[in-house]
């Protein structure tokens, strides 16, 4: 099972003002300890953050969220709505610690982030649990919900 996790709604639920940017240490142990009762509370291994209604994210809150959920909580994390800043925080995060997390793409279709053999893993078991799937092109997508 795939927990959907709107990461902007976190952080509206965990901050209080209307904030659209994930900066500071602190704004990202608020919205990673929400994002950890949602996951409690359903019990998935599989979290899918969507990242889309998210401005600005910088490294210390991605440290503090991503690091710590694939560290702690879950076993595969899969990235909606990443644009190029999301991601200039997010793998240097994934390679300081060595982790790694799957990036879906606008036409369904998953990248690893971080190390690649541990993403090739990642990928193969999404596959096994089918809730991923190889395309005709070779490439590895999400199976429609």
């Amino acid at each position: 099972m795939i927990q959907h996790i709107d990461v902007h709604a976190m952080l509206q639920q965990s901050v209080p003002g209307l904030y659209a940017d994930l900066v500071t240490r602190p704004t990202g142990r608020a919205v990673r300890e929400r994002i950890e009762r949602e996951i409690r509370a359903e019990g998935a291994g599989i979290a899918l953050m969507d990242f889309s209604r998210v401005g600005c994210l910088d490294y210390s809150c991605a440290d503090e969220i991503v690091a710590k959920l694939l560290r702690q909580e879950i076993t595969v994390l899969l990235f909606r709505g990443l644009h190029d800043g999301h991601r200039e925080a997010i793998e240097p995060v994934l390679a300081r610690h060595g982790l790694a997390a799957v990036l879906e793409r606008p036409d369904r279709t998953l990248d690893v982030l971080g190390p690649q053999e541990t993403g090739e893993a990642l990928l193969a078991a999404l596959i096994e649990q089918r809730i991923a799937e190889r395309t005709a092109g070779g490439a590895v997508a999400l199976v429609p919900a």
